[in-house]
């Protein structure tokens, strides 16, 4: 299906955003407004001690921070990697019972994503929407710079991208240096990830400092500081 065919499946319907506080589930979200969706709440996994997303490395209270922004409540759950799909489906039914009727995520063309998602919303009586499916990366990139939305790159797989991404914030001549590295473009197979600092849903323009970088396993991740300022809605 392509991408207008998606999201027009969310007009005028309340659903929850698959949020991971980074560029795609941001873009995800925006085509969905504008589309007439309506957003109910975004839904975050995080790490089993509660205080980090998986995969991103982001803090709890940057991520309220950015649910503030949006305007829209943020709903978490903590879990291992093997109870992850079980956790998953628990929330997704909890908010089918709320009146929640989709879910929107941020995948871009990676088939296994697409089976996945569209099995655990339809266990919890849910449809699955993925605005961003089947878009070129250029389209992807090009509408997200224009928006405009600012994400810095918080994440990345070393055997792609060395440490020296970390911190610098997406632009078209960073996106040219990700793919003269032999990456792709959006990350969309885990090279990197992002953490969204503003964007036109957000009310107000988020602050992140970096305070280092460490390496876990295959992967750089920047040490995040949360300013007090945004702990504030």
């Amino acid at each position: 299906m392509s991408p207008a065919g998606e999201v027009a499946a969310v007009r005028g319907t309340p659903f929850f955003c698959s949020w991971s506080g980074g560029k795609d589930s941001c873009l995800a979200l925006q085509r969905a407004v504008a589309a007439g969706g309506e957003p109910r709440c975004l839904v975050c996994m995080l790490h089993e001690d509660g205080g980090v997303t998986r995969s991103h490395g982001l803090p709890l209270a940057f991520l309220q921070a950015q649910a503030d922004a949006l305007g829209v409540p943020l709903v978490t759950r903590a879990s291992t990697w093997d109870d992850y799909e079980r956790v998953f489906i628990e929330v997704l039914r909890e908010l089918a019972a709320d009146g929640v009727a989709a879910g929107v995520f941020g995948d871009i063309d990676i088939q296994e994503h697409l089976d996945w998602e569209r099995r655990v919303a339809a266990e919890a009586g849910l449809t699955a929407v993925l605005p961003l499916w089947g878009s070129s990366r250029r389209e992807l990139l090009d509408e997200a710079f224009a928006a405009p939305i600012e994400a810095v790159i918080v994440t990345t797989h070393a055997p792609d991208l060395d440490e020296t991404f970390i911190g610098r914030v997406l632009s078209p001549a960073v996106v040219s240096e990700i793919e003269a590295a032999g990456a792709d473009a959006c990350g969309e197979n885990g090279e990197y990830h992002t953490a969204v600092l503003h964007s036109p849903l957000f009310s107000r323009r988020l602050d992140l400092r970096i305070d280092g970088v460490r390496r876990i396993e295959e992967y750089w991740q920047a040490e995040l500081v949360v300013e007090a300022k945004d702990l504030k809605g």
